[in-house]
């Protein structure tokens, strides 16, 4: 069961509920996500599961897209809609080609500095910490890309927009600054992650379908999530769970394809997989490489290492 698996998580649950219940339902130790999504929003939320942990550093995920709901008129202290309002504003009258401008400005590099209520370490400490406790702390700009910001649909009081950003960018930044832009305030109201990197909600399957797979009932939360005072309800059998995933399944090769490739011979490959050393000619390279034997994954290369990340000959499999 190593591979990657796209979870479509609904809102209302963390990033780590969703590991804990991938794990259960596998009986996978080894089960770790790529990236979290806030408990409000939605979407594509990839997992590493088994030998494929191992290879969460070499994705790529550089490119994430995302549906946003901006929400214009008032401001909250979280910038989502988990927060309480602290400001309210009158939104003037915008026409589509304004509308239209200000998003494009938005397009290239620019400075963004993280939300408040963000997991950003300052001194040791995360934002969110120091927001909690009331104590104010200046958080440092970083370097962001905007490769696109698609308008989708909009009304006097509501924005929606199609994000295409590198990794670390903050929607909930991005709609406040887009508010400000409009002459109002203004706060994240929906956030739903169509991608990260290779990972799409087209390979995703929902709790809804991962229930049906692990009871044959869609109730998600009755059939993964049972409180206490509720009769469990009764799972198939571990082989008959697995092979339902199956088809969700995505492995290295389907991930790895931003990497170089080098092929191994049937010696080659074995006297990898027995030792972790590559061959000399795969050494102080410049780049990661992506091994395979014909057309199975068996190890990724650090550039200039000696020593690979050999995975699981079960890792494998077509590209």
């Amino acid at each position: 069961m190593d591979g990657f698996l796209v979870v479509d998580k609904p809102p209302g649950v963390t990033s780590h509920d969703v590991v804990a219940i991938v794990r259960a339902v596998t009986g996978l130790k080894k089960v770790g996500h790529t990236g979290t999504l806030d408990p409000f929003a939605t979407g594509v939320l990839p997992l590493a599961l088994g030998g494929a942990t191992r290879l969460i550093s070499y994705l790529d995920e550089s490119v994430k897209v995302y549906d946003a709901g901006i929400q214009l008129g008032s401001q909250t202290d979280t910038g989502d809609p988990t927060g309480q309002v602290v400001r309210e504003a009158p939104v003037p009258a915008f026409k589509l080609k304004e509308l239209e401008a200000v998003l494009a400005s938005f397009v290239g590099e620019r400075q963004q500095v993280p939300p408040k209520y963000s997991a950003v370490k300052v001194q040791g400490r995360p934002l969110y910490a120091y927001a909690r406790a009331g104590e104010e702390v200046e958080a440092k700009s970083r370097p962001i890309r905007i490769h696109g910001m698609e308008l989708v649909e909009f009304t006097p009081e509501r924005v929606r927009v199609r994000i295409r950003c590198s990794r670390g960018t903050y929607a909930r930044v991005i709609a406040e600054e887009v508010g400000e832009a409009l002459g109002t305030v203004a706060h994240l109201a929906e956030l739903r992650r169509d991608a990260s990197g290779a990972f799409t909600l087209e390979h995703a399957v929902s709790l809804s379908r991962l229930a049906t797979i692990v009871a044959g009932s869609p109730e998600w939360v009755n059939v993964l999530r049972p409180t206490r005072r509720e009769d469990r309800v009764q799972w198939r059998d571990r082989a008959s769970i697995l092979g339902g995933l199956q088809p969700f399944l995505l492995t290295a090769g389907a991930v790895l394809g931003h990497l170089p490739t080098m092929s191994l011979s049937p010696i080659e490959a074995r006297r990898f997989v027995q030792t972790g050393v590559p061959p000399a000619r795969a050494r102080g390279k410049s780049q990661s490489l992506w091994l395979l034997e014909g057309s199975e994954v068996v190890g990724v290369v650090p550039p200039g290492a000696q020593k690979a990340v050999v995975l699981a000959r079960e890792a494998g499999g077509q590209a």
